[in-house]
């Protein structure tokens, strides 16, 4: 029973939270405001997390704090999961297949709040996705790369791809690792959250609904300059998010963790601390 009530709220919530983020980004059109910096973005937070509590997710974060922008994340993928607990944490826009851009109401909120897509398949894809990404960078957005371009098991991190990394080089930007964890309630990967292969949307959320004690973990490490090269930077990148991502499986990274608090707040209030979360507990 509260399996199906998560996945009915998590529908509804879909459904009306979209709109709302709709209606934030007009307010911002009017008043001529970036929409992850004003009632846009608040609307979106405020989604994300009211999404992390109706599903169970307790969100917790370690490590350096996600850099101010312009910045090109890269970060591992293992779920749909991803999107919300990153968005939850701080105001990002992410690279999308293009087939998003057509999915009811998700695709109109994602597209409204910045998202650049890729036309996979097609002629000269990759370099107008690298274009737009440095276009993106050079507005001053924090942009998120899954950089292993499919989603992985969630205990090992497939290799990065350093094509598009590219564009943070073209737009002279920093390029900051983040490990994306999920644990479950005996401290190891939560496999029921991996979005693997041909499973459909439903069946995955209503795995995850029905997870107990699941725990996100959002781990960024230190920001690198793309000085060195796409090639060198993607391969520091994979190495920070997979030795992360192996420390906060066997809990030697969590004793300076925070777990996140959900307040509502203020559009002005959405920049956040260090970490993208404005009121975080120290209960490591």
């Amino acid at each position: 029973m509260l399996r199906a009530l998560r996945v009915v709220t998590l529908v509804l919530l879909v459904v009306f939270g979209g709109l709302g983020i709709l209606l934030g980004v007009g307010v911002d059109r009017l008043r001529g405001r970036d929409p992850l910096a004003g009632a846009g973005r608040w609307a979106q937070a405020l989604w994300c997390r009211t999404c992390c509590r109706v599903l169970g997710v307790r969100l917790r974060t370690t490590g350096e704090g996600i850099a101010p922008g312009p910045v090109l994340l890269l970060a591992n993928h293992i779920s749909w999961l991803d999107i919300i607990c990153l968005a939850a944490m701080a105001p990002v826009t992410f690279l999308s297949k293009s087939e998003v851009r057509g999915w009811p109401i998700v695709g109109r909120v994602a597209s409204a709040l910045g998202t650049v897509y890729i036309d996979r398949g097609r002629d000269r894809a990759a370099e107008r996705a690298r274009a737009a990404i440095a276009e993106s960078l050079a507005a001053g957005r924090r942009l998120v790369l899954f950089a292993e371009g499919t989603t992985g098991p969630g205990d090992t991190v497939r290799p990065f791809r350093p094509r598009l990394v590219q564009a943070a080089l073209d737009a002279g930007t920093l390029v900051q690792p983040v490990t994306i964890c999920y644990r479950n309630a005996a401290g190891g990967a939560c496999r029921s959250v991996a979005f693997l292969d041909d499973q459909g949307l439903l069946a995955s959320v209503w795995g995850v609904a029905g997870e107990a004690g699941l725990e996100a973990v959002v781990m960024p490490h230190a920001p690198l300059t793309p000085e060195a090269g796409r090639t060198a930077v993607t391969r520091e990148s994979h190495r920070r998010v997979s030795e992360g991502l192996n420390a906060l499986l066997d809990g030697a990274a969590l004793s300076q963790s925070r777990h996140m608090s959900f307040p509502i707040m203020r559009p002005e209030s959405t920049a956040g601390d260090r970490n993208g979360c404005e009121h975080s507990d120290r209960r490591g």
